[in-house]
């Protein structure tokens, strides 16, 4: 289990990277359009599609990243209103109820885009890009948000501290 929760490190590493570099990307993209269009006066429409497909994708990219470091912000109302002996498996329930939404919707997003690629849907905008390839960043990021989920199931640390509040 340990190989297993490393390589699925390794890989929340790299997307949450590749997210990061698209971020830059965008504000880079969006500094170019800006003087483009006001010292060209016109600037490429396809940068705006670009840019609307990077905020799905870093989103989806960095989400895992942002489970495993509890990064995701949540209250903690039930956890500091139990006891000590309850917290543990408290959180564990609560986890377990996410890993079930997540793999729920890694299964439709699966279906989405299996249909969308069937069927060769097609995202039309300035530039025209299969459905599927916007799509997939779905289930990938569900399925393994659900991974990342169940370390704190199975693990020795749990998601919420017991600490009442707001955490991120």
């Amino acid at each position: 289990m340990k190989l297993f929760f490393a390589w699925l490190d390794r890989l929340t590493n790299i997307l949450a990277i590749l997210a990061g570099v698209y971020l830059v990307w965008i504000f880079l993209a969006i500094v170019f359009q800006v003087v483009a269009r006001s010292v060209f006066l016109y600037g490429s429409s396809h940068i705006f599609t670009f840019i609307e497909y990077g905020l799905l994708y870093i989103t989806m990219a960095g989400a895992p990243w942002l489970v495993r470091e509890k990064g995701h912000v949540y209250i903690e109302i039930l956890t500091a209103a139990v006891s000590e002996q309850v917290r543990p498996i408290l959180s564990r329930a609560v986890v377990g109820l996410v890993i079930l939404i997540c793999v729920i919707i890694t299964y439709y997003g699966i279906e989405v885009t299996i249909r969308a690629f069937v069927r060769d849907e097609m995202d039309m905008r300035s530039l025209d890009m299969p459905r599927w390839m916007l799509m997939i960043s779905m289930p990938i990021c569900f399925g393994l948000m659900s991974l990342q989920f169940l370390r704190f199931v199975i693990g020795p640390e749990t998601l919420h501290s017991g600490e009442a509040g707001m955490h991120e």
